[in-house]
């Protein structure tokens, strides 16, 4: 596993043989909303480096000290959602029932439905797979067997918790 970034709130790490992103979120909470806008404009240049259409990026806010501040989630909303954007698919997992209704809740405000927030981590890392796995075999089948879609990503569904 490679280390891409890692600062006091934010590892990325990159699993080349999985094919998963991994940006694990430290229980060191943000001074200010500038602070979360710094370390999530430095992930995303790593992100930018990537060839993230071919990637599934797993995001651990397990450890995430919770802020609900409407101030702070409006200085951050800019941000919140390059941490999803042009993946293959993505996978948020939360502590909490309580945390997996507020990311569902950004999410939706965002319109990111293509993410699933879950639980446990090997769940994610398993839906991961299997989006991968599916877009694999999508990308290898001979043309007129495609599904024709004009959504970039055919396997995108609501997001939801399991």
């Amino acid at each position: 596993m490679d280390v891409l970034l890692q600062n006091d709130h934010l590892t990325v790490t990159l699993d080349q043989e999985m094919s998963i992103v991994r940006s694990t979120r430290s229980e060191v909470p943000y001074p200010s909303p500038d602070d979360f806008i710094r370390v999530h404009s430095e992930a995303l240049k790593v992100y930018e480096s990537l060839d993230r259409w071919s990637l599934g990026h797993l995001l651990d806010l397990r450890r995430a000290p919770m802020n609900n501040d409407p101030a702070f989630e409006a200085a951050t909303m800019r941000t919140r959602s390059m941490l999803v954007s042009e993946f293959a698919c993505v996978a948020i997992v939360v502590r909490t029932a309580v945390g997996a209704l507020q990311v569902n809740r950004l999410l939706r405000e965002e319109n990111n439905d293509h993410v699933v927030v879950l639980q446990d981590d090997d769940t994610a890392v398993g839906v991961l797979l299997e989006e991968l796995g599916k877009q694999v075999r999508r990308s290898s089948a001979p043309p007129h067997s495609r599904p024709r879609s004009s959504h970039p990503h055919p396997w995108m569904r609501p997001a939801r918790q399991r």
